[in-house]
């Protein structure tokens, strides 16, 4: 089975010095001889004819198919002695979904050829493919993949500028105690940390253990040197994110403190008020007792005195305040 029905998104094939040119999809799909350059094939993992070309075509390992078309969404990474296949998390390319969501990215590639599908768009294919069409030379699978790979990076980068410009908006407002909406604001942004650094991790794992591996085939030399190069750019990245994340604690704890001080002092406000008012409510209510005997009941200026006595009253309450140091 030559290729499929329906299911492939595109096809590039790749001459001996990197360039590209479209396939059409009603030619044959198969791998360039070596030496020669290589094929570039995006499938729909959505379509059931690209599912059912996978399992039949010969030039791809078993294994690699099983991968290709299994359910599973976690990053995984394995390989023989010529080809090299697995699984990473990509960013979702759709303007009508969340953004940030990450959704898997499956890949095969060996002498000749590389195939990657998915199931939902994601970024890296996408920004890889304008690259490709934009003239951009590959020296290889191994260098379309790290680029694949790198676009995913970039991604992150990105948006962890975002996230960093976020923060340092937050921290200054709490440091100027123009507080308002930022316990709100640093939800999302704990959020987004929280997803990058998984995605970073999911990645990291399977390419240490890859270029770690000391039984890996000297097939693989290109390969293992990629994986060195992107462990470090995402080692670099991961550091970032994390540094983001103990911001945004840091300034969760800082706001939490500055929102406890701003309800003190308004409860030591209330609290002086209410010291301040109980002497002359006393007076009031004293006054107000519907018995016989209460003094000042004779006369039309009797509210006077009993204004007077509570007034009194208030200003001893505060001079007692004062001694007692409550507003030192």
């Amino acid at each position: 089975m030559a290729r499929p029905a329906s299911g492939v998104i595109w096809a590039y094939r790749f001459d001996g010095e990197g360039r590209a040119r479209p396939v059409p999809l009603d030619d044959t799909i198969v791998p360039t001889a070596p030496g020669e350059g290589f094929l570039w094939v995006h499938l729909d993992f959505v379509n059931r004819l690209a599912r059912d070309w996978v399992n039949c075509v010969g030039w791809l390992g078993q294994d690699a198919r099983r991968l290709l078309l299994s359910a599973d969404d976690y990053p995984a990474l394995e390989y023989d002695t010529q080809s090299v296949w697995g699984r990473f998390s990509d960013t979702l390319q759709d303007p009508d979904e969340d953004s940030d969501r990450t959704v898997p990215m499956r890949f095969a590639f060996g002498p000749g050829y590389l195939v990657s599908g998915r199931r939902h768009p994601v970024r890296a294919a996408a920004l890889t493919r304008k690259k490709v069409d934009g003239g951009q030379v590959v020296g290889g699978p191994v260098a379309l993949f790290e680029m694949m790979i790198d676009q995913v990076l970039r991604a992150v980068a990105e948006t962890l500028r975002a996230s960093r410009a976020e923060a340092d908006s937050i921290e200054d407002r709490v440091l100027d105690e123009s507080l308002h909406d930022e316990s709100r604001r640093l939800g999302p942004l704990r959020r987004t940390a929280v997803k990058l650094h998984r995605q970073l991790s999911g990645l990291r794992s399977i390419l240490r253990e890859f270029a770690e591996d000391e039984h890996a085939d000297d097939s693989h030399v290109a390969s293992r040197a990629a994986a060195e190069r992107l462990l470090r750019r995402i080692e670099t990245l991961d550091q970032e994110v994390q540094e983001v994340q103990d911001r945004a604690r840091f300034l969760q704890d800082e706001i939490a403190a500055k929102l406890a001080t701003i309800s003190n002092r308004h409860l030591y406000f209330l609290s002086i008020m209410t010291a301040l008012l109980m002497p002359p409510t006393l007076v009031t209510g004293f006054f107000g007792m519907n018995t016989g005997g209460l003094p000042f009941l004779e006369g039309a200026h009797g509210w006077i005195s009993a204004t007077l006595i509570g007034g009194l009253a208030s200003v001893c309450t505060l001079l007692l305040l004062k001694r007692l140091g409550f507003f030192d």
